[in-house]
């Protein structure tokens, strides 16, 4: 397991963090995936034996701590707002996507430890990115046996990313195409028709119909995906 990627990058990565561990261990198990160590494995550290584990207990954890810290946010951000607008809005901040923003605006997933020869180059996927970043959150509890330094964490970096990039999040994870239907309905007018037009190597390419007159184009790397942007392209066009 060649994990000097970590070992010589910690000062470097503590400081994207900001965070500085006090046992380093935790840090360096948080880029270990279960690809190159499944379970627990011996490995040599300051010249001596060491038993690390991969990411995924870390990982565990910082998903449970992550989802109490966004509920508490959501919670008293939005006093008013009832608990599905709340339950909604914090899925869009814990979802893999944004954490993979996060990921990659920090350019953890250089140090990912991973089996790419085995697996293959771009085996390597969102969900694994975000995977660092919920083991951190965890291995940063662990270290510092503090919520609040979670919390420094959560808002001085995981909040400030999702804003910086609440746009993008939206259009990926939103479900354009049922709240098209739903606004349409409740307005008593048919839903579109979704019609593929076009499949080649790059995807798909959709156009949506409304009483039979075309009203949007879409394009995606599956039909799903092709289909809601011909929705939210739709909905650009209308009056909400």
């Amino acid at each position: 397991m060649n994990l000097s990627k970590v070992i010589n990058n910690i000062d470097n990565i503590e400081n994207k963090i900001q965070y500085h561990f006090r046992d380093k261990l935790l840090l360096i198990q948080s880029f270990i995936h279960s690809s190159v160590c499944n379970g627990f494995c011996q490995i040599e550290l300051d010249g001596g034996p060491v038993v690390i584990g991969n990411n995924q207990r870390l990982e565990f954890l910082g998903d449970g701590i992550l989802d109490y810290i966004a509920s508490e946010y959501v919670y008293l951000k939005y006093p008013t707002f009832s608990e599905d607008f709340l339950s909604s809005y914090k899925s869009l901040i814990v979802n893999y996507y944004t954490l993979y923003k996060v990921c990659v605006s920090l350019s953890l997933q250089e140090f990912l430890v991973f089996n790419y020869e085995s697996l293959g180059r771009n085996s390597a996927n969102i969900k694994n990115y975000g995977d660092i970043v919920e083991a951190v959150i965890g291995a940063i509890y662990l270290d510092s046996q503090n919520m609040n330094c979670v919390k420094d964490f959560f808002y001085n970096i995981v909040l400030r990313i999702f804003n910086d990039n609440l746009d993008d999040i939206v259009e990926n994870l939103f479900d354009w195409k049922g709240f098209l239907q739903s606004l349409l309905q409740k307005r008593g007018i048919e839903v579109p028709k979704y019609s593929l037009i076009d499949k080649n190597q790059e995807g798909f390419y959709i156009v949506a119909y409304l009483n039979g007159v075309e009203v949007s184009s879409g394009f995606g790397r599956t039909k799903k995906e092709a289909e809601k942007q011909a929705a939210l392209n739709f909905i650009k066009k209308i009056e909400l």
